[in-house]
Order: structure tokens, then sequence, then C-alpha cells
């Protein structure tokens, strides 16, 4: 997600500085960093004792405003309950 701030940052300071392709090629990487970073996150997080993808489960249930909270501060598998 930083690498993605980064890129967006890049992306607003390039914009009327920068030759068109230089901000047309920020722009697509800021898209494919934020989808790469959503489906790592989606697939990669797993609960040990039922094997679940939480990441997944977060992101596809939770409201936008209360995943990421969930994701830090979630102290049970909201798919079995175990606490590992």
């Amino acid at each position: 997600m930083l690498v993605t701030a980064g890129c967006l940052f890049a992306l607003f300071a390039a914009i009327g500085r920068a030759p068109e392709e230089t901000v047309v090629v920020f722009a697509l990487g800021v898209v494919f960093i934020a989808a790469g970073a959503y489906l790592w996150l989606a697939l990669s997080i797993r609960c040990p004792r039922c094997r679940r993808r939480i990441g997944w489960l977060v992101l596809a249930h939770m409201h936008t405003s209360e995943w990421l909270v969930q994701l830090w501060r979630g102290e049970a598998c909201p798919a079995c309950g175990d606490k590992g």
C-alpha cells in the first residue's frame, strides 16, 4: 500500500509538469500496483486452523471503512473463530 501511495504522489506531482506519456505510465502503474496489492492481500492471509483465506473474507464481506481495521485488529478468524 505504501508503494501505491508513492506512485499516486508521483502521479500527482507529474500532472502538468511531465510529458503526457509519463503521466499515463504513472497512472497505469498505480492501477496495476494497487490491483496486485489487493490480490496479494486477499490470497495470502490464511487462518492457521481452517486454512480459509481471511483476507478474501474480510475484503469481500465487510464495508470499505471496516476491512483494514479488521485485518489489523481482528482477534479471531471470521470463519471459524480461532484466536491463533
